[in-house]
């Protein structure tokens, strides 16, 4: 799913803004270089700007975690970045204009969307289109009618889809089956979830709330909920969907 606007623009304006610092310290370094050349025996020329370096190489860091986080792709070019100069021997001048190239290829990746993790692209898109149709049937719907019951139950399956992969995506994932090899229902998996402080006892709250609407439509008991319910239902999922998915 998308990024919050705001958030957005500042990953955006965080990469101009470590491209042109990395820029002015290489024409500083350079400058710097003619001036001492002759009188330095150094086979690594730079290394008095080694401080300055390394707050850009952390703070490049710090922006690669945060738009590629608990990757593999993130962590093999964070630590590319950080060991480039001493690994191979480059002057500092040359192991920024690395960085500097490594950052213009993951901006330009991160503007057209390549950072995000593809299945959960994927999973983010089909949920969407899913509540895009419960929506439909709610607003195509009559208050007298009994579309929302078929709304509460799509709606409520579709959050169930969405609690078992956010179990599977934990560190360490959270079992989705019971011991006795049926699948665990609604309530379980937002206790497991809410155990392990995925979200907050509000949220789980407002889960198990939604959780009722969509068994008391699957079971018959249409006078336990009402077209309202069935409607906030839908935005609370939807918000859920975005913040979690």
């Amino acid at each position: 799913m998308p990024l919050p606007p705001e958030l957005d623009q500042r990953i955006r304006n965080r990469f101009d803004e470590l491209i042109v610092e990395a820029n002015d310290l290489i024409s500083k370094m350079v400058a710097h270089d003619k001036a001492t050349r002759h009188k330095s025996n150094s086979p690594y020329p730079n290394y008095g700007h080694g401080a300055e370096y390394q707050a850009i190489v952390v703070k490049v860091t710090s922006l690669i975690e945060t738009v590629l986080p608990d990757s593999e792709r993130g962590q093999k070019v964070a630590q590319d970045i950080g060991n480039r100069a001493y690994e191979r021997n480059w002057d500092l001048t040359s192991a920024l204009r690395f960085t500097i190239g490594t950052l213009q290829g993951l901006k330009d990746d991160y503007e057209n969307g390549f950072l995000d993790n593809l299945e959960k692209r994927i999973v983010a898109n089909i949920s969407s289109d899913y509540m895009a149709q419960v929506e439909e049937i709610l607003a195509a719907g009559q208050s007298d009618e009994y579309d929302h019951i078929f709304a509460a139950v799509m709606c409520g399956a579709i959050l169930e889809d969405a609690l078992r992969r956010l179990c599977s995506r934990q560190s360490d994932p959270i079992a989705t089956i019971k011991d006795n090899g049926q699948p665990k229902r609604l309530n379980s998996l937002i206790a497991a979830l809410q155990q392990e402080n995925v979200f907050k006892a509000v949220k789980a709250d407002q889960l198990r709330t939604w959780s009722r609407i969509r068994n008391h439509a699957a079971h018959g008991e249409f006078t336990e909920f009402n077209r309202n319910d069935v409607e906030q239902m839908v935005k609370g999922v939807k918000n859920f969907l975005a913040e979690y998915l």
